[in-house]
């Protein structure tokens, strides 16, 4: 949405996320469109050979976070909206100097490294503030804004709520996307949205409150959320039976995914294919969603880290969910769409990685 929104405005905006679902270029985009690929190869050799000649011992991440930084130098971009991998404070995308930094949400995930609290895993997270610069926060639990506070006080960085700076007045529902007034520091903005979901008012909270801190005008704003859409959050793949793909992975993801449920099955016959990797909360990720369901398909992704049918069917089991288990992800799918019917609905969810197993198109498998 922020990187729609510096499009809009006119400048050269470099957008990096992770992991990609459909093909690796999609990480690294110029005002919405992906690199060529022969500046991602040109970027891997040169940073290659950086690592090669200086002995550096790179993970997949920070060869990947170095090559959108010579991409993004490279195309002169005027700013780079850089998505986090993990955490904030030791992630390879917090060697830049932001002019801006921002906490969209916070929930208990990647706890055997960012602590088992709310309040250390909101410190790992602060590591992006820098002192004078804005920090933007998300709908955020109290005690991680409590933590958020104090750690901004300490490194004199300038934070953000959110919840207690912006309102939404007159909020509206139409084929599930959301347009609604948003007040912001004394302006007043109309915002239509394209992305569907309700959670995605909370996240153009975010976007908008971040986009005015950096002198966005009206305009931009508005045109910005009208046109952005990201891809695989109740995307529709097919119609008979209605397939929709959302990347929830965790269980905060789970818990927006599932509020959207009703309206979208509203009793259709239905069935969740799910998977997961096995380092997530798939337990919790799992119940949250299946008991929506009438049929649940359990498959297994093509990964290392991936959980495995007998994990995933042990969750099943303890959650009390009947469920079938077929391993190759794209058998699993079009048992579900069967299962469903061609008047029914197939959710799709639980990895990003299954998603790019089934809808993804390079002929190589890039698997981190």
């Amino acid at each position: 949405m922020l990187g729609s929104i510096l499009s809009e405005a006119g400048y050269k905006t470099g957008t990096y996320f992770s992991p990609q679902v459909e093909e690796f270029p999609e990480r690294i985009r110029i005002n919405g469109k992906n690199a060529t690929k022969s500046e991602i190869a040109a970027a891997y050799f040169q940073v290659s050979e950086t690592c090669r000649s200086h002995k550096i011992d790179a993970t997949f991440f920070e060869v990947v976070t170095a090559m959108a930084l010579l991409v993004f130098s490279a195309r002169k971009v005027d700013f780079a909206v850089l998505e986090v991998g993990l955490g904030g404070r030791l992630d390879a995308t917090n060697a830049v100097e932001p002019v801006l930094s921002a906490i969209t949400s916070i929930s208990l995930e990647h706890t055997e490294i960012l602590g088992k609290t709310l309040a250390k895993i909101a410190k790992e997270k602060c590591g992006v503030a820098r002192e004078g610069k804005p920090l933007v926060c998300g709908h955020l639990p109290p005690e991680a804004e409590r933590a958020i506070a104090a750690i901004c006080k300490q490194k004199r960085a300038k934070p953000t709520f959110t919840q207690e700076e912006a309102k939404i007045i007159s909020l509206q529902e139409k084929s599930g996307a959301y347009s609604f007034k948003a007040t912001f520091r004394g302006k007043e903005y109309a915002i239509s949205l394209s992305a569907p979901g309700s959670f995605q008012v909370k996240n153009a909270i975010t976007a908008l409150s971040a986009a005015s801190l950096l002198g966005m005008g009206k305009s931009a704003i508005e045109r910005g959320f009208a046109k952005a859409k990201p891809e695989f959050r109740l995307q529709k793949i097919s119609s008979r039976p209605l397939v929709i793909a959302d990347c929830a992975h965790n269980p905060e993801a789970a818990a927006a995914l599932a509020a959207e449920l009703p309206q979208l099955l509203n009793g259709k016959k239905s069935a969740l294919l799910f998977s997961a990797m096995s380092d997530k909360d798939y337990k919790t990720t799992f119940a949250t969603l299946a008991r929506h369901f009438d049929k649940v398909i359990l498959t297994e992704v093509t990964l290392s880290r991936s959980a495995s049918l007998e994990e995933l069917a042990g969750a099943a089991k303890k959650s009390g969910i009947a469920a079938v288990c077929i391993k190759p992800p794209k058998t699993a799918f079009k048992a579900a769409k069967s299962l469903a019917g061609k008047n029914g609905i197939v959710i799709v969810a639980g990895s990003i990685y299954l998603l790019s197993e089934l809808f993804g198109r390079d002929k190589i498998r890039i698997a981190q």
